[in-house]
């Protein structure tokens, strides 16, 4: 084994050798808890906390309970600022509201993220006389516990979000086409940068979803972009990192808190343990303004009762997403299905945080044009979001994929597309034509890619499809019968998606000359 080989290793696996792995998988996080309504207004733009990536000092948070009307349990919101493990935060950076009032300022929270505030923590707390003293006195005596907490579960939530598109996509599938879950599943596993076990494919179709979402806690893999655990590793290969996921010390493919947090967490908050409180971890599922707690353990009302843990977004800059472009050719924009197909950023697939995004179309000419699109994990890419407009430029088009991440504008990387049009088609090699025998002609246009079928026109005679193939420059080629043809016009009609009509393309034909017989040399006359 190489010696860079072995110290990656040693550096990947060095984090789960410190603990050995239980026996047992901890329980899965499958119970619904109650819900928080949270929106965050920046420079006077408010956005819902499923589209925000990351507080940034100086927003201003609205966060209220969103419990049914016949709850009978009351609860405290508690929030918490912090400012890192060895820096206790002040007792008016804890903030109480009582859920169950009636009037609206007094059951919600209205909070500023203060200077030097770097995570966010809120508590659900059954009503004890009390629990508010007691929560303070816990986090400022030890803030360093509730900084971990914090970071975990937001990373944990986060990798919670592919692993439900992933399931949410695998089980519509099922529903309405499980035979093209063949081709579907690697490509949202490749998406959302899931564990893709590869001989449920090989089943009948019948089995392959149920085989596919089995043991879905370690369908997880790392997400490079939020992994702090690959921005540890300076230099080491992305697939390295996960193909040792795969193994026993890494975790068996769940990577990253989303385990871990379930595995420590006794550990983390042991330490708070009273006859009045216990802590209760919870994911956060953010969509829109609504954030939906999961539970692995069911809460208690009674002593000691459940504090709930809930993780806000980290506070500080936020660093978008690199895609990249994964395409090797050029794209045919009005091909139906068209995909720009992207790498690297899971999150865009699972989470609200790119949005309205676009493609800005940049003509030769140098006129724009912006069209939204969506993502779509089954398909790896963006797709359009509804029709292309009229004034689309034609021919070949230099792509702008752009948006926001956040608050923060976004640029995606660019793409090569081509729209067809009806003129710019011409014939090189091969013209003219000669009749009585097969003619190979290629063929160049502004739009190769959106090239849907070929045909040959002889006369008056009905058009008949010819075979085609193109070449990595774009020119088309083709091999025309006219063996049988007789002399007269010829016409190749190339027909293009989105097209109305096809192009018609006039090839000038002329009549084979006659074969050259050689020469005969007279014999000389006989002595």
């Amino acid at each position: 084994m190489p010696a860079g080989f072995a110290i990656t290793a040693a550096l990947l696996l060095a984090p789960f050798a410190l603990s050995p792995l239980p026996a047992a998988d901890p329980a899965p996080f499958d119970l619904p808890g109650p819900a928080l309504g949270i929106s965050v207004t920046r420079n006077g733009v408010t956005l819902p906390i499923g589209e925000v990536p990351a507080l940034a000092e100086g927003d201003k948070l609205t966060i209220a309970a969103d419990l049914p009307e016949d709850q009978r349990a009351r609860f405290l919101l508690l929030s918490a600022f912090l400012s890192g493990a060895t820096n206790p935060p002040p007792k008016d950076w804890i903030r109480t509201a009582e859920t169950w009032k009636r009037k609206a300022k007094d059951k919600r929270l209205a909070l500023t993220v203060p200077e030097g505030a770097r995570q966010l923590v809120l508590f659900l707390v059954p009503e004890t006389g009390g629990a508010s003293d007691t929560i303070t006195d816990a986090v400022r005596g030890r803030p360093g516990e509730f900084v971990r907490a914090t970071q975990d579960l937001n990373q944990a939530s986060l990798d919670r979000s592919r692993l439900n598109v992933f399931m949410a996509a695998i089980r519509a599938q099922e529903d309405t086409h499980p035979e093209y879950l063949r081709s579907i599943a690697p490509r949202l596993a490749r998406s959302l940068s899931m564990k893709l076990n590869a001989d449920c494919l090989a089943q009948v179709i019948e089995q392959q979803a149920a085989c596919l979402l089995e043991n879905r806690d370690s369908l997880i893999l790392a997400d490079v972009h939020t992994s702090s655990l690959s921005e540890t590793l300076v230099g080491a290969p992305t697939d390295l990192a996960l193909q040792l996921s795969y193994t026993r010390e890494g975790g068996l493919g769940y990577y990253s808190p989303y385990i871990g947090v379930v595995r420590d967490i006794a550990r983390v908050f042991g330490a708070f343990s009273n006859p009045q409180f216990g802590y209760l971890p919870t994911l956060s599922l953010r969509q829109g303004d609504r954030v939906s707690l999961l539970l692995n353990a069911a809460p208690s009302f009674a002593k000691p009762k459940s504090v709930m843990v809930v993780s806000m977004p980290a506070i500080g800059p936020d660093r978008p997403p690199q895609l990249h472009n994964a395409a090797e050719r050029p794209i045919c924009a009005t091909r139906p299905n068209a995909v720009l197909p992207v790498e690297g950023a899971p999150l865009i697939y699972s989470t609200g945080y790119a949005r309205n995004m676009k493609v800005r179309l940049a003509a030769a000419s140098g006129r724009t044009l912006d069209v939204p699109v969506k993502a779509r994990p089954d398909l790896g890419g963006y797709v359009w979001a509804g029709a292309i407009p009229a004034g689309a430029p034609k021919g070949a088009v230099t792509a702008q994929l752009h948006g926001f991440w956040g608050f923060d504008p976004f640029d995606g990387p660019q793409f090569d597309l081509q729209f067809p049009g009806d003129t710019g088609w011409s014939a090189g090699e091969g013209v003219p034509l000669a009749v009585g025998r097969d003619n190979k002609v290629v063929l160049s246009g502004p739009a190769p890619a959106c090239v849907e079928s070929i045909a040959l026109r002889s006369g008056n005679s009905p058009s008949r499809p010819i075979a085609w193939t193109m070449a990595d420059d774009g020119r088309i080629a083709v091999t025309l019968p006219l063996r049988e043809t007789p002399g007269g016009e010829v016409a190749i009609e190339i027909r293009q998606f989105g097209a109305a009509k096809p192009v018609k393309l006039p090839l000038p034909v002329q009549a084979e000359a006659a074969p050259v017989e050689p020469a005969v040399t007279p014999a000389p006359p006989a002595p």
